[in-house]
């Protein structure tokens, strides 16, 4: 079997909000629930977890995906005036970055760091 990815559990201080934020952004999929966790999937099957917890540290998480769901997603910040950036410092607000395809940088509702991209890194 191959490697790949599975899932991952993020700390949020609200785990239904950070969710949604994620279904919404992402076009993620609702999951099954259990534990303390309520779940997305992404579509390469990737599940992620929110669960309760302190936010002491962010994390950053990119996001590949094709320019029709980044469109998608980059209207749900525009509309919804979350701040995003064109690039890692924080230095191009309200802009997004053309030089390798698009990318665009932005904080989930637990300061969690965020990209979307549409051409990978490798």
């Amino acid at each position: 079997m191959a490697v790949s990815f599975n899932h991952t559990i993020i700390g949020a201080h609200n785990p239904a909000e950070s969710a949604e934020f994620y279904r919404a952004v992402l076009g993620a999929r609702e999951a099954p629930n259990w534990g303390p966790f309520i779940n997305l999937l992404l579509d390469d099957h990737t599940l992620l977890q929110f669960a309760p917890a302190p936010v002491n540290d962010a994390i950053h998480m990119a996001f590949l995906m094709d320019d029709a769901e980044f469109d998608r997603g980059y209207r749900y910040l525009v509309d919804h005036e979350v701040e995003h950036w064109a690039d890692p410092q924080m230095r191009r607000p309200g802009e997004i970055s053309t030089d390798e395809g698009r990318r665009v940088y932005f904080k989930d509702p637990s300061g969690h760091y965020l990209e979307m991209l549409t051409e990978p890194y490798l």
